[in-house]
């Protein structure tokens, strides 16, 4: 997946809603997935339009979402 790593150790994906969504990308169909990722990203752009305190890359950040996390969870290794 190319997740961003400092040292051997990644960064994001470990402990937190990152890794929530790279779990279902192994465990759903790639229609279901393509169907959570759509809702996912709905929701996320929803919450931002009521609250204009944070920016979607902070928001993304706090979240443990890497910068490229839309086109890491593009893929899943067979």
């Amino acid at each position: 997946m190319s997740l961003p790593k400092k040292g051997e150790q990644f960064l994001n994906g470990k402990n937190d809603l990152f890794a929530v969504v790279i779990a279902l990308r192994y465990l759903l169909s790639d229609k279901w997935y393509r169907d959570f990722k759509k809702e996912f990203i709905a929701l996320i752009q929803k919450y931002l339009k009521g609250y204009d305190s944070i920016s979607e890359e902070e928001l993304l950040e706090r979240m443990g979402f890497p910068s490229n996390w839309k086109s890491i969870t593009r893929y899943r290794k067979k």
